[in-house]
């Protein structure tokens, strides 16, 4: 009798760890799924969303490797919810880009563009110069680039300079305008936004280099040593995107009316899916997002020895060009890893 009772109450309490596990599976598929909801629909709108955007998101997968043993212990249809949320974690959350759609070979030499923030001059200049030569772009864009720093690899190419942002052509350029933004937590306002026009062998071109102001310090706040979260310090973070939409808002609008075709390449310091830029940026292609594949992630930084990376760099174009390829180039020892884009004007 007393054997009967004790594998009854094995067999119920089996019974019970595996409706537990099973109501953890589908609460973590359930997350993972408003996770990647809210990062689409208010990323940039509500600042925890923010603080997402700029996370680790490959965090969200750990889960689903802890749980797969289990699944399979247990009941193996369970592994149908994680297979899909990490398939979901891996792919479009994390934002892994596939390129389906063939593109004609171009009758025009494409031209070739290459931009990269160099953190405020902590880079590998050699590295720098061994890129240009090896890539030979016809465009560069370099932000946070101090002005003392001579770069041999563009000798004798056009410069425009303005503030720390640098547009260097191989071909005749006009100098067009500029802004500069007074970013929270900075004493001093920087340059944000450079144009000019490029007189290329297809036809003159626009090209616009953007150094958008940036979370950071109100993510940085937000983090704590003790608590991890500070929620008292999201203020600076909400003042912060305010600011990023603001100046998103009047620089865009400055693009909209310059002349066709155009680029826009830079440190947007925005994810494509921010609402922000999917809002003042989604007129134009993003090369990447057209012809690149992978991650394309530009900038990797390191929270609490946890790495982090995230695509804010783009060359974004206009109406009458063709994106053909896109990739981040080899890293020169700055917290940015370059961004070569290849289009072509019909």
């Amino acid at each position: 009798m007393v054997k009967l009772l004790l594998q009854e109450f094995k067999s119920r309490s089996s019974r019970i760890s595996s409706a537990i596990i099973s109501i953890c599976f589908i609460v973590y598929f359930i997350i993972v799924i408003i996770a990647w909801v809210l990062v689409l629909a208010v990323g940039d709108l509500w600042w925890p969303i923010t603080f997402l955007l700029f996370a680790p998101r490959w965090l969200f997968a750990l889960p689903a490797v802890f749980f797969i043993p289990f699944a399979l212990l247990i009941n193996r249809r369970l592994l149908l919810p994680l297979v899909v949320a990490l398939l979901i974690i891996l792919g479009p959350f994390m934002g892994f880009n596939v390129t389906i759609n063939k593109i004609s070979k171009p009758v025009a030499k494409p031209l070739r563009i290459v931009t990269c923030n160099l953190q405020n001059g902590k880079f590998d200049l050699n590295a720098l110069n061994a890129l240009i030569q090896n890539t030979q772009p016809e465009i560069v864009a370099l932000q946070e680039l101090p002005s003392n720093i001579i770069i041999k690899s563009l000798d004798g190419w056009q410069h425009l300079l303005e503030g720390d942002l640098h547009i260097y052509s191989r071909y005749p350029v006009t100098a067009g305008d500029f802004i500069k933004a007074n970013v929270p937590k900075h004493k001093w306002p920087r340059t944000c936004f450079l144009y000019c026009t490029v007189k290329a062998p297809s036809g003159d071109l626009t090209f616009c280099t953007v150094h958008m102001p940036s979370p950071r310090y109100g993510l940085q706040a937000i983090l704590d040593k003790s608590t991890l979260i500070n929620l008292k310090r999201k203020k600076l973070l909400i003042d912060e995107t305010e600011y990023r939409r603001q100046k998103s808002l009047e620089i865009s609008a400055i693009v909209d009316n310059l002349p066709s075709p155009k680029v826009v390449a830079g440190d947007f310091n925005m994810p494509v899916e921010s609402t922000i830029y999917r809002k003042y940026w989604s007129a134009y292609q993003n090369v990447f997002s057209q012809r690149g594949f992978g991650y394309g992630w530009t900038e990797w930084v390191s929270v609490r020895s946890i790495p982090v990376g995230v695509r804010i760099d783009h060359v974004l174009i206009g109406k009458g060009l063709t994106p053909l390829v896109c990739e981040t180039g080899t890293d020169v020892g700055s917290d940015h890893l370059p961004v070569i884009a290849d289009i072509v004007a019909p």
